[in-house]
């Protein structure tokens, strides 16, 4: 016989259940689990990477550091010069040292001193202007020490280069911006996530740059503030596997990833490359087609200054499409002219010998280079001699870089960070920009322009003429 008393100690044992299943410490309890679980699996372990406002002032983040020694962050910094222009040699060396930069000298060649046997098809190319050929050769020179001497990245300057004093700054919001264009190509960016920006795009045929068909002109530029992309040390996605010991690294993110960082340029067209969501019917936001935004950059002139050359009719549609004082970054594939300035990876290196060294070039090389960033280059396919006017009438670019290999990743910046120095009595030995010389001594798009301000620089006087003020 059941006693009271252990009957009632049965049903209280039996009403009895675990501390972690009440429901004040469940919801603890849960919470704890979830919290472990976004820290395993999103943080990253770094610390907000906040833009400061000050153009003049420098990111504090350890990643970034690299950029502000004498090769900006890149292995080597290669000048490409003819040997008899010794005066922009002196110029080009003084400007460097006064921005503490370390400079190394490839010797340009003429087009006439080229072998008509040593030239990729088609066979045209033989009957372009001695310039033309020169400045190919000179720039196949520079890739064939990029990959002679393995080196993982190099920035390539033509010897009348010019740049902002606050050079370091600008490369180093130039890096971020590198890194996230170049590493989240599998990544949809969703407003969810982002807070992506519709804006219209005021690029039309006749201001966008010929070497590309103008079908691909897009209605919308999808924007993104680049400080909302660093803001937070929490990320939206996984985070890649640390790279094994001894791989190669650069402040401009993983060179395995991208090709060419076009940065120094006479104008660029917004990107061309969508992919079009069929349940939605929009373009789906990727780092192929999504332009970030650094606003209030007191680097970048007002829009009325936003031209390459004195005898550009338009302004660019930059001036047009964001705010005063906005740079942009984005990939390259919307056209590009002037290889004043860019940097190559090994892979991009070595991708643009084979191109432009083995299998096929024709025409002047920064148009080419622009097409090829773009995915655009019928003339390597079978039929090589494919005409101009039917390139112009080809069909836009996917940006995927043909049938064969991965994507090839071209970035930029507008305006650009390096510009061409048109100096007193200076012409090229090429030809002028778009068609004419620049004969005004002057250089675009750069405000406190170091060749401008060099004698100020030399002689330490310490306010600096600002050419485009507002």
């Amino acid at each position: 016989m059941t006693s009271p008393r252990s009957a009632n100690f049965r049903s209280a044992r039996g009403n009895y259940s675990p501390w972690y299943l009440s429901r004040p410490r469940l919801v603890v309890t849960c919470c704890l689990f979830a919290t472990l679980y976004l820290y395993l699996h999103y943080y990253d372990g770094s610390t907000p990477t906040l833009i400061p406002e000050d153009s003049f002032e420098l990111l504090k983040d350890e990643s970034l550091t690299d950029i502000v020694n004498s090769t900006l962050g890149f292995e080597k910094i290669l000048v490409l010069n003819l040997p008899f222009r010794t005066d922009r040699r002196d110029a080009m060396t003084l400007a460097a040292a006064t921005s503490n930069m370390k400079l190394e000298f490839v010797d340009g060649v003429t087009g006439d001193s080229i072998r008509n046997s040593a030239y990729p098809p088609p066979e045209e190319n033989i009957k372009l202007s001695a310039g033309i050929r020169g400045s190919w050769r000179t720039h196949m020179n520079a890739l064939q020490r990029i990959v002679n001497q393995n080196l993982t990245t190099a920035l390539i300057f033509e010897d009348d280069v010019d740049w902002d004093v606050r050079i370091r700054p600008n490369l180093q919001r130039f890096a971020l911006a590198s890194r996230f264009l170049s590493e989240h190509d599998n990544v949809r960016l969703t407003p969810a996530k982002y807070p992506i920006d519709y804006r219209p795009n005021p690029e039309t045929a006749d201001t966008t740059f010929h070497t590309l068909s103008d079908n691909g002109i897009t209605e919308k530029l999808p924007s993104l503030p680049l400080s909302s992309v660093y803001k937070k040390p929490l990320r939206y996605h996984r985070q890649p596997p640390p790279p094994p010991p001894n791989t190669p690294t650069s402040p401009y993110g993983d060179p395995s990833q991208w090709d060419i960082l076009w940065i120094g340029h006479c104008g660029a067209g917004f990107p061309r490359y969508y992919e079009y969501s069929p349940e939605h019917g929009r373009p789906q936001v990727t780092a192929a087609n999504v332009l970030l935004t650094h606003a209030n950059d007191q680097s970048v002139p007002s829009g009325k200054w936003l031209k390459a050359h004195p005898f550009q009719g338009d302004l660019d549609p930059l001036a047009n499409a964001y705010p005063p004082h906005t740079r942009v970054y984005h990939r390259a594939t919307g056209g590009e002219l002037c290889t004043v300035g860019y940097a190559v990876s090994q892979r991009g290196a070595r991708r643009l010998l084979h191109q432009f060294g083995i299998k096929a070039w024709n025409g002047i090389f920064d148009s080419e280079l622009g097409r090829w960033c773009a995915g655009q280059d019928p003339q390597t396919e079978a039929e090589s001699s494919i005409s101009k006017e039917n390139r112009q009438n080809s069909t836009p670019s996917t940006g995927k870089g043909g049938r064969h290999g991965t994507e090839r990743v071209c970035l930029t910046s507008q305006p650009p960070i390096f510009a061409h120095h048109h100096p007193v009595d200076g012409e090229s030995d090429i030809g002028g920009l778009g068609g004419g010389y620049a004969n005004k001594y002057e250089t675009k798009y750069l405000r406190y322009s170091v060749r401008m301000n060099l004698e100020r620089i030399v002689q330490g006087v310490k306010d600096l003429v600002d050419q485009w003020p507002d």
